[in-house]
């Protein structure tokens, strides 16, 4: 039975459609406490007194917890350190805060409506320090720090290079120069934070259990085992069905901690869940940097090379790293050749929510930086946008592609495989791409501002460690798989199932996925990076051919066969020649338990019908794309409208195009958001002015372009199933491929769009008055 390839619906739509979901808040347990945290309203302070009493008296109230009670809590692990880093971790309850929103207290009660109510009860006296917010505050020298112990505001400072680029630079032809202001997000999942702790204090073994909205229950299970200082065996961490991530859920926080600590305290079981106020100012965001970018082109449009000043902000602390600037400086050549490169990058500290990797982690950004680099260029050449990237393009025969670069893991940085100008002309295809240039110049005759936009970017996608699976044939026939894989609505049940399907030639509701707890295998790494499909995928895939071995090792035996006359079809094992001498899965299954006990075991092979493989990719699978975007703008009202989203993918061989489509127009929406909607602002003091979604702005149904999602298929070489990661990629061209088509539809007022989002006010400004009739006139007009 072929499965691999196949449009399967979601295995488990029909389940949340009926309202069967099973998330954090929906858990019951028996004589469940509430917590609630009192946030500052500061974004630098000192805590110089706080009185809990009043609140630890308030009826239904179980515990206060403050400053004084966390003297000797841990600050929380770093993950992903690195040389150039100074890094500041957060520390629960400390009495120094370091942005609005920080926990500075925790109730816990009955219910959340007397945690709350008891919350106003605190009275905090604090000490206002000097903050700094803004990238352009934070780089100056007499700026205030974000940490007192800190010589200034520099989280950490790196370069990437390729030859001699200050040298190529000199020798081109044609330099243009620009600055591009790039705002930050939040990751805004529909289920926003929230974990239910159980400690079991049961005999000789206790045990704290978790269900968590976690993105990484294992690390999750690790980062806890070393603050609460248990081995790992003594804690489960399960994820249930988890409503979105988007990176909002993979860094590990100090609410986590406390409420863990909390039901250990207590005896007691505790849960929290974020409302979307806390997720605001305390959950993390992304996206903000600063770049003064140049390329040097020779007279015919190829790049000699590309120079980058980046500033970037990881807020009060660095939970994940500097893995977001990271990505950036080492992804900004994309999918073009670029033989000459330097690319300096600050990182710095603010008082103001950190950072972490959100959906494409750092390469909108770096896609960004490029391709409106190449429009300029063009501009200036008088070439079409779409040849100037032709001309420079990675070609399909230069695979394994080596670009100079080293990984965000030290390696080098190596793209495995691609066909990126088939792409670029699928792209055109789809478009219709010409028709739209005529298009536009038809309308700009009557006064529509029609522009068209070109982005081709690339994703490296399932980084390690690893992933591990469980792959079992059951003695009634069915097959569980067991993962460490958690699921935020991928469709993970339908495309892991698959693999296992086609690998063993059973029916698809005959296998089961299992995921999102500790205890179902015991190592795991996390959904994060578009690695699913890459790494868990080829565990299962590994997994189900050794069960497939074993199987016809034990059929070899019943049917005094030998192997190489055997084959597995439709959930069976039997003879080429004869298939009606067969011996079933199941029966396969019965065999490898042994018959009852005491009877001596003969089979050839381990007992049971199951294996456990795992699969640590030898590097990141590249996952490719090219976008075209037309938009209208309307330079009375400065509104954009998308006419037309066109992006067409190479994600490798499709497991199922159905989801795949499903996370690649997602992906769009959420880019969309970023391009025009979507900005988390502070002011220079740190208080944050965008607190809700009446001030933060996201796509709805209405915003969303109809869209034409189409697909190459370059197998890579990395992994046997020749897959690539693809949750991520929607994302990543979007907000180049509209900031470019927005500029070109202004192109009769000869304004340069460098920022993102771009919104109706910015567009404002910049036309600052001026007529289309003006432009015009002046010959400003293509």
């Amino acid at each position: 039975m072929k499965w691999f390839g196949k449009p399967i619906k979601r295995k488990i739509d029909p389940r949340l459609l009926r309202g069967g979901g099973r998330y954090v808040a929906d858990i019951t347990v028996p004589g469940t406490l509430s917590a609630a945290f009192l946030r500052s309203p500061h974004a630098h302070a000192r805590i110089a007194d706080i009185s809990l009493e009043e609140a630890r008296g308030l009826p239904g109230v179980v515990a206060v917890y403050g400053p004084e009670d966390a003297v000797d809590f841990p600050y929380l692990p770093l993950l992903f350190p690195h040389a150039s880093l100074t890094p500041v971790t957060q520390r629960p309850l400390n009495r120094t805060v370091h942005h609005v929103g920080e926990p500075v207290a925790m109730v816990i009660a009955e219910t959340r409506y007397i945690a709350e109510d008891a919350l106003d009860l605190i009275d905090v006296r604090y000490e206002p320090l000097p903050a700094v917010a803004h990238l352009e505050d934070a780089i100056r020298a007499d700026a205030p720090l974000a940490h007192d112990h800190l010589g200034s505001n520099l989280a950490a400072r790196f370069t990437q290079s390729i030859g001699d680029a200050k040298a190529a630079m000199q020798a081109a032809d044609v330099v243009v120069t620009q600055q591009f202001q790039i705002g930050r997000v939040s990751c805004l999942p529909i289920e926003t934070r929230g974990l239910l702790a159980l400690w079991r204090d049961e005999g000789t073994n206790p045990a704290l259990e978790v269900y968590a909205a976690t993105q990484n229950q294992h690390e999750m299970r690790s980062t806890l085992a070393r603050l609460l200082d248990l081995p790992e065996r003594q804690v489960r961490v399960i994820a249930p069905d988890v409503g979105g991530a988007f990176g909002a859920k993979a860094p590990f926080y100090v609410e986590d901690f406390l409420v863990c600590w909390a039901a250990r305290q207590l005896g007691a079981p505790v849960r929290w869940v974020e409302d979307r106020m806390e997720h605001m100012m305390s959950c993390i965001h992304e996206r903000e940097q600063l770049h003064e970018a140049s390329l040097g082109v020779s007279a015919d449009g190829k790049i000699l090379a590309v120079t980058d000043a980046m500033l970037a902000n990881t807020g009060a602390y660095v939970p994940w790293g500097i893995i977001v600037p990271l990505m950036t400086s080492t992804l900004i050549p994309g999918p073009y050749k670029v033989p000459h490169y330097f690319c300096d990058v600050q990182v710095l500290y603010t008082n103001t929510v950190p950072l972490a990797p959100f959906r494409g982690a750092g390469r909108p950004q770096a896609a960004l930086i490029l391709n409106r680099l190449l429009d300029q260029a063009a501009q200036k050449l008088n070439l079409d946008p779409l040849e100037i990237r032709r001309r420079n393009l990675i070609q399909a025969d230069e695979f394994p592609y080596r670009t100079g670069l080293l990984s965000r893991d030290g390696s080098p940085q190596v793209y495995d495989s691609g066909d990126y100008a088939r792409l670029l002309d699928e792209a055109v295809i789809q478009s219709d791409y010409g028709g739209w240039r005529q298009k536009q110049e038809e309308g700009r005759r009557i006064g529509r501002q029609i522009g068209i936009g070109t982005a081709v970017a690339i994703e490296n996608t399932g980084f390690g460690s690893f992933e591990g699976a469980t792959v079992r044939v059951e003695t009634t026939g069915e097959v569980t798989v067991l993962t460490g894989a958690a699921t935020q609505g991928q469709g993970h049940e339908t495309t892991l199932a698959q693999i296992a399907a086609e690998v063993l030639d059973v029916p698809l509701p005959q296998v089961t996925v299992c995921q999102g707890d500790t205890s179902l295998i015991t190592y795991g790494t996390g959904t994060f990076a578009s690695r699913i499909a890459t790494i868990t995928g080829t565990a299962i895939y590994k997994a189900a051919q050794a069960v497939k071995e074993k199987a016809l090792a034990i059929a070899a035996c019943k049917l005094q066969a030998e192997v190489e006359m055997l084959e597995l079809a439709q959930g069976s094992i039997r003879l080429k020649h004869d298939p009606a001498r067969c011996l079933t899965l199941a029966e396969a299954a019965r065999e490898a338990k042994g018959l009852y006990p005491g009877t001596t075991y003969s089979l050839p092979v381990s007992p049971g019908l199951e294996a456990t493989e795992y699969f640590a990719p030898p590097a990141a699978a590249v996952t490719s794309m090219a976008d075209i975007a037309v938009v209208e703008v309307d330079p009375a009202s400065c509104e954009i409208k998308i006419l037309q989203y066109t992006s067409v993918h190479d994600s490798g061989r499709l497991i199922n195009p159905l989801v795949v489509n499903g996370q690649i127009h997602g992906g769009i929406v959420n880019g969309v958001g970023t391009a025009l909607y979507e900005e988390v602002v502070y002011d220079r003091r740190g208080q944050l002015l965008t607190s809700t979604l009446m001030d933060y702005l996201v796509p709805t149904s209405c915003e969303s372009p109809e869209l034409t999602v189409a697909h190459i298929e370059t197998p890579s070489p990395l992994n046997p199933l020749g897959v690539k990661g693809t949750g991520e990629s929607g994302t990543i061209p979007v907000p180049a491929a509209i900031q470019s088509a927005v500029e070109d539809a202004l192109r009769p007022w000869k304004i340069s769009v460098d920022r993102i989002p771009v919104k109706p006010s910015y567009i404002s400004q910049l036309l600052g008055g001026r007529s289309a009739a003006a432009a015009v006139d002046r010959g400003g007009a293509e």
